[in-house]
């Protein structure tokens, strides 16, 4: 059996980013989520996904609570990114927004700040962006830009913690 794997849902590059850095960290390999076989997850005891978040939901996520049922037997981690700052209040409301009462969990759940990367973004989700922006600045009494711009925020150092976890769990 394999220690374990990175699979990842990332729609501009920077949940990506975050599942590279946690497989070159295990040494393990870093595979999309519509690359990966679930016929394959009984060669793994450990899986790790991450995805990022749109609209409060964690992209893939439906797929991989199935997986999760399916697989009760193996330990599951889950990390998830985006450009809301990483409070613990918000990783609280992103996990209980994924994960109700009663449904299958994963053994831990991260949240690492991203950022937002307009140019990779759907045309949707660019306008759906700029709404959410404005709603938002509106809200705080502030002024958005003409232009919004991306922005990288993401940090190998986020991952520490859930590496951490992964090499004392393989002791």
């Amino acid at each position: 059996m394999k220690n374990g794997i990175v699979i990842y849902k990332s729609k501009t590059g920077l949940s990506q980013r975050y599942a590279q850095w946690i497989a070159s960290a295990l040494e393990w390999e870093a595979l999309n989520l519509e690359q990966f076989d679930k016929s394959k997850i009984s060669e793994y005891g450990l899986i790790i996904y991450g995805g990022g978040v749109y609209a409060g939901q964690i992209a893939g996520i439906g797929k991989i609570k199935r997986w999760m049922e399916d697989y009760p037997n193996k330990t599951w981690v889950v990390f998830a990114t985006g450009a809301t700052p990483a409070s613990e209040g918000y990783k609280e409301t992103v996990s209980q927004s994924n994960f109700r009462k009663g449904e299958v969990r994963p053994a831990h759940f991260y949240y690492y700040l991203a950022g937002i990367n307009y140019e990779k973004m759907g045309p949707i989700n660019r306008v759906l962006m700029k709404i959410f922006t404005r709603f938002a600045a509106k809200k705080q009494g502030v002024t958005v830009p003409a232009k919004v711009v991306s922005v990288d925020l993401s940090n190998p150092e986020y991952i520490e913690e859930l590496v951490r976890y992964v090499q004392l769990k393989r002791r």
